[in-house]
């Protein structure tokens, strides 16, 4: 992966209400790589040779050229405009050249991004272009402000890909800002990274979603952070998504282990086990839980509130190990609410598999934090 590459074109417009100040961000992209059939094959994804802007009678023109033919990839998928704009834009491609049309009102002095990430891709490999964001501005600066971020599953912590993430200003009070549109939007990747590129220094509340627009339903999974975000002070934010109607009980349920049937487990010759224990070492001295799972399937859960944190009769085998904070001390994974701004229980995940095995006390050190 190559360093970023960028230029800056100032662009006056005639004809117009306002200038259009041009900051292209093209970093290079990593191909999507296929499987050879033969003879060599192309392994670069496009780029782009020339762009150009133009407005004219409030409809703004830009144009990109590649140096190779092009087709669309996932379009509606991954296709965004921050902040976003009342009409779609429209999208064209002739032969070597993406063109978009503009024909919304702009807002006056704002920037721009345009996010074209895996939209792209050439015609003869299927070779994609995974990174391209056009920033431009409707007055003679470039708000340059940037803020990053990961967004995770509350309970796995697995990262959540395609989910919106969106800035409100401020001063919006908290019942409308599902009912009108986000001052700026972003969207996660595969390894639920985020990141907006065109920020200016006003605070902002964060809210992540998981459907399709920016409305709030219940079914759907939900982050948020309980502080507002300035891009002048913040630099990576970290968002912990979670579903406000979840039952843990039955996800646990669900995953453990079958148990042997109590009809038949008299007919069946059992071999003595010798279980193992482990304790876990930590200045950490709250009300928790700690879960054991195998094959992502919950075996074991263990209950303490405090230490020392001593779990017995561990069948010996490999295991991950989840610890849950139980803020509520009800004994198991609570969810968070938007309604009550409150977010899911703390969880922690044990960095490595660890081993139990027969007959043997095993003492795992792990800063809780």
């Amino acid at each position: 992966m190559q360093s970023p590459k960028s230029n800056r074109v100032y662009l006056p417009v005639m004809k117009s209400i306002y200038s259009i100040f041009i900051y292209l961000l093209l970093l290079s992209s990593c191909a999507n790589i296929v499987a050879p059939t033969g003879g060599k094959k192309d392994a670069d994804s496009p780029e782009i040779l020339n762009k150009s802007i133009l407005e004219k009678e409030g409809i703004i023109s830009i144009d990109f050229t590649f140096n190779e033919y092009i087709q669309l990839n996932k379009w509606e998928e991954y296709f965004y405009i921050s902040p976003p704009t009342e009409k779609r834009i429209q999208k064209k491609i002739k032969g070597k050249m993406l063109t978009l049309t503009i024909e919304d009102t702009l807002a006056k002095n704002t920037t721009y991004n345009i996010a074209l990430n895996n939209c792209i891709k050439d015609n003869n490999e299927g070779n994609i272009v995974d990174t391209l964001n056009f920033i431009f501005s409707t007055y003679d600066k470039i708000d340059s402000l940037t803020l990053s971020g990961k967004l995770q599953d509350a309970y796995t912590l697995d990262a959540v890909e395609n989910a919106w993430i969106m800035l409100f200003l401020n001063s919006r009070v908290d019942s409308i800002i599902f009912k009108e549109k986000p001052n700026y939007i972003a969207k996660t990747n595969e390894n639920g990274d985020f990141h907006f590129p065109n920020l200016n220094s006003k605070n902002y509340t964060i809210v992540s979603l998981t459907d399709f627009d920016f409305i709030y339903n219940e079914e759907e999974k939900i982050a948020f952070l309980n502080t507002t975000v300035n891009a002048k002070r913040d630099s990576f934010i970290s968002l912990l998504s979670f579903d406000p109607i979840i039952a843990i009980d039955s996800i646990i349920k669900d995953s453990t282990l079958e148990e042997v049937d109590s009809t038949t487990a008299d007919s069946l010759v059992v071999e003595e086990i010798k279980y193992g224990n482990l304790t876990i070492i930590s200045t950490e001295n709250k009300q928790c839980i700690f879960q054991l799972f195998q094959n992502n399937k919950v075996t074991n859960e263990f209950n303490f509130t405090e230490q020392p944190f001593l779990l017995t009769d561990i069948t010996p085998g490999k295991y991950q190990i989840k610890y849950i904070a139980d803020s509520n001390k009800d004994g198991k994974w609570t969810t968070g609410s938007w309604e009550k701004r409150a977010q899911a229980e703390q969880v922690i995940n044990y960095p490595s598999e660890i081993t139990i095995r027969s007959n043997w006390d095993l003492e795992l050190e792990w800063e809780l934090k």
